[in-house]
């Protein structure tokens, strides 16, 4: 390796993403399940298609460094690294769809520019291949979903729901986003 991270700090990553997204997924069947009559349904079913897929690419890039699933299962993440799927679940307990998208909405451009600019760097100083970043580029060149986001926002705040509630929800999941980088900054 010619990067400056070592191979174990590399792992954090791997070993964080898998208990989000294994918690996310549930997450998102919940939302499925509670706005499934709703037309926010085929947005969701989307987001949720997209992490199931994102956790095979998640499996190639852990086994790159070295980690089965068995060691990403017993991986011990930390409470910064874990917070923002903790604000996912809350979010599919008690949050609106309106609340919900908008949160995805902008957090996950922020997400997607991360993801992107990690990928570059573990190819270009670390000899990752295309299929070991496949989970990261997959989110860094996710197609816009941005029309069909604003459809549900814009239903939410037409059947009365509070802009400020929807501002909330979208500076939470930045919040979050944010502990989470932090976090993998830490551990490397």
């Amino acid at each position: 390796m010619r990067g400056e991270i070592s191979q174990e700090a590399l792992r954090a990553f791997p070993g964080h993403q898998y208990h989000i997204i294994t918690s996310d997924l549930r997450s998102l069947a919940l939302l499925v399940q509670r706005f499934g009559d709703t037309p926010s349904r085929d947005f969701l079913m989307g987001i949720l298609e997209g992490e199931r897929k994102g956790l095979d690419g998640l499996l190639v890039m852990a086994g790159r460094l070295g980690m089965s699933e068995e060691e990403l299962r017993g991986y011990e993440v930390s409470a910064e690294g874990f917070a923002y799927t903790t604000f996912m679940a809350w979010q599919a307990l008690y949050a609106t769809a309106a609340e919900f998208v908008i949160g995805i909405l902008v957090n996950f451009a922020a997400w997607g520019h991360n993801c992107g600019r990690m990928s570059a760097a573990l190819r270009k100083r670390y000899g990752f291949s295309e299929d070991e970043t496949a989970f990261l580029d997959a989110f860094a060149s996710m197609p816009s979903f941005e029309g069909m986001a604003l459809a549900i926002i814009q239903d939410g705040l037409e059947r009365g729901e509070q802009p400020a509630r929807l501002h909330r929800s979208a500076r939470l999941f930045q919040a979050y986003e944010r502990m989470f980088w932090d976090a993998m900054a830490a551990a490397a």
